[in-house]
């Protein structure tokens, strides 16, 4: 794994943007109109573009700190309803991370328009930035499994020997984790290396940026995705729905 602060490049970073971009406006673009607004979408990010910094830093904990169906840290603990769902010796490892995208910037306050397709444009580019940060904790995996002579599988399937599966990111704010933890993500990460606070309530500064940790699974488990016996915040719907 990259050590010290990770850069992320935008153009490569842009279809997966670009996508989420799209989702979250609920565009179709097999529609004339909706095509006119995805072109007024796009010349908002040509012109704030040069706002978007994509970095992030990672933390690996040992497994042992996950147990009791929760993490201990330092005597610090973070717990997440849907951790309720993962046996405590399925924990090999902990990826915490910390990213932030900046701020793409939009030249009219007066247009409300450009002030939301600029709000989306951050939170997509946030979006992107984990899917990368994902590429190279998985491109890590590998890396590990070599150095310890395993020639199993990570991630997507089985082999002969360890399995390595990474979860989905769990984070303040989705899957029933408090908000307020942001605090502890940051300051285990050492968020402020990318320029990255927060306030007293746990919001994170800049606004387009997010915290999280990945588990390192040494099983496949399925996580129960039905709505109706979801075990995260309800608050969260939206959320999941454009993660979707």
């Amino acid at each position: 794994m990259e050590k010290g602060v990770i850069t992320f490049d935008k153009e490569k970073a842009f279809p997966i943007a670009k996508e989420r971009f799209i989702t979250t406006c609920g565009f179709d673009l097999g529609k004339a109109k909706h095509q006119k607004m995805m072109g007024m979408g796009q010349k908002v990010l040509d012109d704030g573009i040069d706002g978007i910094n994509m970095q992030g830093k990672v933390t690996f904990i040992s497994g042992e700190a996950f147990r009791d169906h929760k993490i201990i840290i330092d005597g610090e603990e973070i717990f997440c309803n849907f951790f309720e769902q993962i046996p405590d010796d399925a924990v090999e490892g902990l990826y915490f991370y910390v990213v932030t995208a900046g701020e793409c910037y939009f030249s009219s306050e007066e247009n409300i328009m450009d002030f939301l397709y600029a709000d989306i444009w951050g939170t997509s580019y946030v979006d992107a930035a984990t899917e990368l940060l994902k590429e190279k904790i998985r491109e890590e995996i590998k890396e590990r499994l070599k150095e310890n002579g395993e020639s199993g599988s990570q991630s997507q399937g089985k082999g002969q020997g360890k399995t390595l599966n990474l979860s989905v990111e769990f984070g303040p704010g989705y899957f029933g984790m408090p908000v307020i933890e942001t605090k502890k993500f940051v300051k285990l990460v050492g968020g402020e290396d990318i320029g990255v606070w927060t306030k007293d309530s746990g919001l994170m500064i800049p606004q387009k940026s997010c915290s999280g940790v990945f588990l390192l699974l040494n099983r496949e488990i399925e996580f129960e995705p039905d709505c109706m016996k979801c075990n995260g915040n309800s608050k969260g719907c939206q959320f999941c729905r454009v993660r979707q």
